[in-house]
């Protein structure tokens, strides 16, 4: 296994979760949206940890717990979100619904659309307009409420350029 193959798969469950958000109805028959939710902030958190942890020999552990240190939310030992939910139980978003943006806040989303969406709207008949307005996931993390999707996407995006600053992915 290597760094590269974990952020592939945290990409993976990335894309689920994007999905899920979209579709604003669970993928799976026995679960709700929330609880997806909080099984695939399990999956992503793990692959990004995994991830870390497989470049540890090529960038040593120095490296490795000053990252950890600047995203203590996230990796900090017992108290981390990754440690939390893969370890002692799921985390469920602390709120799902809408929260609109701040004032003057712009939101570039640049993630391409999930396959599981394309695939939708392909049956979808022309001239028919769907508008679907779903709810997001967040949780608290002590300073205030964070979307759970953009966490995420924020978290594979830094320890990717982390990875690539050290050489251990391109």
């Amino acid at each position: 296994m290597s760094a590269s193959e974990k952020l592939a798969e945290a990409r993976f469950f990335l894309e689920l979760l994007d999905a899920l958000e979209s579709r604003n109805s669970p993928l799976t028959r026995d679960a709700t949206c929330e609880k997806e939710a909080s099984y695939l902030l399990s999956a992503i958190l793990n692959a990004l940890y995994s991830a870390l942890e497989q470049a540890k020999p090529i960038i040593g552990v120095d490296a490795l717990k000053k990252y950890k240190d600047e995203n203590t939310s996230i990796f900090k030992g017992k108290g981390g979100l990754r440690n939390i939910t893969v370890h002692d139980r799921h985390v469920s978003p602390d709120f799902s619904g809408y929260i609109p943006p701040a004032p003057n806040a712009v939101n570039f989303d640049m993630r391409a659309k999930p396959k599981l969406i394309e695939e939708v709207e392909e049956f979808t008949p022309d001239g028919v307009i769907k508008v679907t307005l779903g709810s997001s996931h967040y949780v608290d993390l002590g300073t205030g409420l964070k979307d759970l999707t953009e966490l995420c996407f924020e978290q594979f995006y830094r320890l990717r350029e982390f990875l690539r600053y050290h050489e251990v992915i391109t």
